[in-house]
């Protein structure tokens, strides 16, 4: 090979690995800040470790969990969803790196939390499912998920990882905030299987709707009332 060919194809293979790591990465929606019912700004000091926080992003309709790991860090992978392709996990955030996001439907057969009930929770200190601590279960059908590993699938009839929520953290008020998301035509099948559902609690069209400026966070145990324990 001579040179000309050698730096062609090397200057070729650089792009084809740097476009390797940014093809379909998390998708950018509004930034928006994380609050209490109330309105005050969620600060990462204030997010405990016994369960998940609830939040809707990036459109109303869809729920998410904000988990604190505890002494945990969240280490960032590659994985590949069938609906939306290939991507990282993005890393865990605040003064530990141990907050991180997911989108809260289960891939399995889409259970998600409702006010009524939520077979799906963070089992910080364990589960007979989980078979130890700081996993996700879902009590619906069985599949476990380590929030740990960008929520990879540890056990169970899941073949694929929650989808991931990328947060921001402002070192000097300690505030949290929301600012992209993988799963764009997971949302929309999603949204075709509980359509009547979606319609009758938020209204036509309503769940399709970005969510702007900041989403309400509450427990798990605050936003639904029943989260059956397995």
């Amino acid at each position: 090979m001579d040179r000309r060919c050698f730096t062609q194809w090397c200057s070729g293979a650089v792009l084809a690995q740097g476009f390797a790591s940014w093809a379909a990465p998390i998708e950018d929606y509004a930034s928006i800040a994380l609050v209490h019912p109330d309105g005050a700004p969620l600060k990462a000091s204030e997010v405990g470790t016994d369960e998940a926080m609830v939040f809707a992003y990036p459109l109303k309709g869809i729920p998410c969990y904000l988990i604190n790991l505890g002494d945990r860090k969240s280490s960032t992978q590659t994985f590949t969803s069938p609906d939306d392709g290939d991507y990282t996990n993005p890393p865990g955030v605040g003064p530990k790196g141990n907050l991180v996001a997911f989108v809260a439907i289960c891939t399995h057969q889409l259970s998600y939390p409702t006010p009524v009930a939520s077979y799906l929770r963070y089992a910080a200190g364990g589960s007979e499912l989980g078979g130890g601590p700081g996993r996700i279960v879902c009590c619906a059908h069985g599949s476990v998920y380590d929030p740990a590993q960008g929520a990879a699938r540890v056990s169970g009839p899941t073949q694929n990882p929650l989808m991931p929520v990328r947060l921001s953290h402002d070192t000097a008020t300690d505030q949290l905030s929301a600012t992209g998301a993988v799963g764009r035509k997971f949302f929309e099948r999603f949204f075709q299987n509980y359509k009547g559902e979606l319609i009758e609690r938020f209204g036509p069209g309503v769940y399709r709707q970005e969510v702007q400026d900041s989403a309400v966070a509450v427990p798990l145990s605050t936003y639904s009332r029943q989260v059956p324990a397995c």
